[in-house]
């Protein structure tokens, strides 16, 4: 283990990347339309798109366009030109990129589309199990609560924490929660 690189308590992780929206993985509009190299690709693209604004690359509408051929795409996440090819075909079938032809030898204008987010209260179902009155197995735990992956906690070592166990949740501005849901 003397090549492993353990990070150490002491240091932070300061590197850059690439966000991809939760969403693709639980909306049904997204989750079995999409294989992983098309949501990756999908992050791929929201990152280009911070560039595109940089650049003040918008057609006369106002709406935000950027350029990457599917050679950049192959190069940089190491994939075939079938591969891409099929990411960008899923992307489009789900409404997720519209691509514009410029003409002969030029390369598209790709707009990237916003998410359809689905107002679903839960879509996991869970049994009502009662360990008072009866034993439940293994196979029982089907339907359980999924682990939320959403509680970010960091270890707080100071001695005058509200909380007994030393670990405090991130906490957020009120205006962070109203922009989660476009549909709300």
């Amino acid at each position: 283990m003397q090549d492993f690189n353990f990070y150490k308590v002491n240091e932070t992780l300061n590197h850059r990347y690439y966000q991809i929206p939760q969403e693709l993985f639980v909306n049904p509009l997204y989750k079995n339309a999409l294989n992983s190299d098309s949501k990756l690709l999908y992050g791929f693209l929201l990152d280009r798109l911070s560039l595109s604004i940089k650049n003040n690359w918008h057609d006369e509408d106002g709406n935000v366009y950027l350029i990457f051929t599917r050679k950049e795409v192959q190069e940089k996440l190491n994939l075939s030109d079938k591969t891409v090819t099929k990411a960008f075909k899923q992307l489009s079938d789900a409404n997720l990129i519209y691509e514009k032809k410029q003409g002969f030898s030029k390369p598209k204008l790709i707009y990237v589309a916003k998410i359809q987010h689905l107002n679903i209260e839960n879509t996991h179902s869970r049994k009502n199990y009662d360990y008072i009155t009866r034993n439940s197995t293994i196979t029982e735990s089907e339907n359980l609560r999924a682990i939320n992956t959403n509680n970010n906690y960091t270890y707080k070592n100071n001695k005058g924490s509200k909380k007994s166990n030393g670990y405090v949740g991130r906490e957020y501005p009120p205006e962070f929660f109203d922009s989660l849901y476009a549909n709300v």
